[in-house]
């Protein structure tokens, strides 16, 4: 019943401050981050992430790298339990182990690797080869087309998601309507999509155990195709089995100019679908502004993209499942 930052909470056990480097975590997963009453993948990888972050606070290595998650059996709005190890602490990284736990069985696994990110807008190393510049000419700038004040809100897909008091989307129309183009004019096969995601509570701001949340966003690629040929679908359900989310930099603040502190801006990348499995190539891109707000910007003026920077990337293999609507709940879960 939280925003995100209240929900991604999870306690230290008293018997944290003596462990020799295991430590305990608990907490009940809030009801609200969930869809079709089952809690969002992203939202659950986010709590082992926030436990990472708690144990490493007091280290030289604070910030997450990179974060790998196994999915291995659906969880649920309940109490839960999450252990943490530390398997080594180097001078560049920490690599930490951590398994979600509810009802004594292990639901989530993940290995995160923890270090220190540049700030949001760092300059580039001083060493040869190490940086691609923003103004380099072979850059990789942000991919999206429109502007988040010009979008319109859309409902999540599937319409049973609990967040959208908490959260909401814009589309970026062109990015998605590409994908039909590529019916009569052949561009490399493939499926893309941009949307926009901001989280609606005016005290939230961006951190970093928020990303696998916001990585989890991403369309699927069986929607996605499902809307480029414009037929009638029955609901699905898409269970997360693996996510990895690399994390490139700092994120903006409270204030920082041209730069919203809870809006991201999500380009995915859809290649392969195989018999409902799917894969997906994600980055996670600040943006200039919420959806909907401000004023209405010249569509020919993409001088708001100098200023943008990826803040993440993400990888994801997910299934494709039927959904039971009148009891909400997916009819076979994921094992691996």
């Amino acid at each position: 019943m939280a925003p995100l930052s209240q929900a991604l909470n999870p306690q230290p056990a008293p018997s944290n401050k003596d462990n020799g480097g295991s430590y305990t975590y608990h907490g009940v997963l809030d009801p609200d981050w969930a869809s079709a009453s089952v809690p969002n993948g992203g939202y659950v990888l986010g709590l082992l992430v926030k436990a990472g972050i708690l144990c490493q606070r007091t280290t030289k290595h604070q910030d997450p790298v990179h974060v790998t998650g196994h999915f291995i059996r659906p969880s649920f709005a309940s109490g839960y339990q999450i252990q943490v190890s530390v398997v080594r602490r180097g001078s560049r990284f920490t690599n930490i182990v951590a398994n979600f736990i509810q009802n004594e069985q292990t639901k989530v696994m993940a290995h995160m690797i923890f270090g220190t990110l540049p700030a949001l807008d760092a300059p580039p190393s001083s060493a040869k080869y190490e940086d691609i510049p923003p103004n380099h000419p072979l850059y990789h700038s942000i991919p999206m087309f429109s502007h988040p004040s010009a979008s319109k809100v859309h409902r999540f897909p599937g319409g049973l998601v609990e967040f959208e008091k908490h959260a909401q989307r814009g589309e970026d129309i062109a990015i998605i309507a590409r994908n039909r183009s590529k019916f009569v004019d052949a561009q490399g096969g493939g499926l893309e999509a941009g949307i926009w995601v901001e989280l609606m509570g005016k005290e939230e701001e961006l951190e970093f155990s928020m990303l696998p949340f916001f990585a989890d966003m991403f369309e699927r690629t069986p929607t996605l195709l499902n809307h480029a040929q414009g037929e009638e679908w029955a609901p699905k359900r898409f269970p997360t089995v693996l996510i990895t989310l690399e994390f490139k930099r700092q994120l903006p603040r409270r204030g920082t100019p041209g730069i919203s502190h809870r809006t991201v801006g999500l380009y995915s990348r859809n290649t392969f679908l195989d018999h409902g499995r799917h894969d997906v190539h994600c980055e996670i891109w600040t943006a200039p502004d919420g959806i909907g707000e401000g004023g209405q910007p010249n569509p020919r003026d993409e001088g708001w993209k100098r200023n943008m920077r990826c803040i993440a990337v993400t990888t994801q293999l997910a299934l494709t499942v039927p959904l039971d609507l009148k009891s909400s709940t997916p009819q076979i879960g994921v094992k691996l």
